[in-house]
C-alpha cells in the first residue's frame, strides 16, 4: 500500500483497484437509478418507485467504499504537515497511535453494525422488499477491511519500524 500524493492517480496495487471498480460500479448503479426515477416523475411513469431505494443502496455503499479508498491512500483527516516537522520517533508513534484508534474505532463499527444486522438485517426494505441489512452490511464490510489495514499498519510499524 503507498501514500498516493495526488488523488487523481490510478489505483495501485489489487485492492485498491478492486475497490475502485466497486465503487464505480455501485456509482453507476445509483446514478442510473437516480436518472430513472426523475425521468419517471418527469414523465409521470409509473413501476419506477424501486429507483430511489437503489439509488439509496448504492450511495451507501460508494460512501464506506470511498472511506476505505482514502485511508488506504492516505487521504482521509491528518496532520500530516505537522506531523512531518516532529522527530521521527514521535511520528512513528503518532501513526501507532493512529492505527490503534482506526482498529479500535473498527472494532466497535464491527460489533454494532454486527448487532444491527442481526436485529433487523431480514427486515424487508419498503418497496423492494430485499432485506435492510444489504445497507448495514456496507458498514461492516468496510469496518472490516479498515481493521485489516490497521492491523498491518501496526505490524509493519512493530516488526520493521516502518512508517505506513
Amino acid at each position: 500500500m503507498s501514500i498516493s500524493q495526488h488523488p487523481d492517480l490510478p489505483p495501485k496495487g489489487w485492492p485498491e483497484r478492486t475497490l475502485a471498480v466497486a465503487g464505480a460500479v455501485m456509482f453507476t448503479m445509483t446514478f442510473l437509478a437516480i436518472l430513472a426515477g426523475v425521468f419517471s416523475r418527469y414523465f409521470n411513469l409509473h413501476g419506477f418507485e424501486w429507483s430511489f431505494e437503489i439509488a439509496t443502496l448504492g450511495f451507501i455503499w460508494v460512501t464506506f467504499i470511498g472511506t476505505v479508498i482514502a485511508e488506504i491512500r492516505h487521504e482521509n483527516v491528518r496532520f500530516q504537515g505537522l506531523a512531518n516537522l516532529l522527530p521521527a520517533a514521535v511520528q512513528r508513534g503518532l501513526d501507532a497511535f493512529a492505527s490503534l484508534a482506526l482498529l479500535c474505532i473498527s472494532g466497535w463499527l464491527l460489533y454494532s453494525g454486527s448487532a444491527f444486522i442481526a436485529r433487523t438485517g431480514w427486515a424487508p426494505t419498503p418497496v423492494l422488499r430485499w432485506p435492510a441489512g444489504l445497507s448495514s452490511a456496507a458498514l461492516v464490510s468496510a469496518a472490516a477491511m479498515l481493521a485489516v489495514l490497521a492491523l498491518i499498519r501496526l505490524i509493519r510499524l512493530t516488526r520493521s519500524g516502518v512508517r505506513p
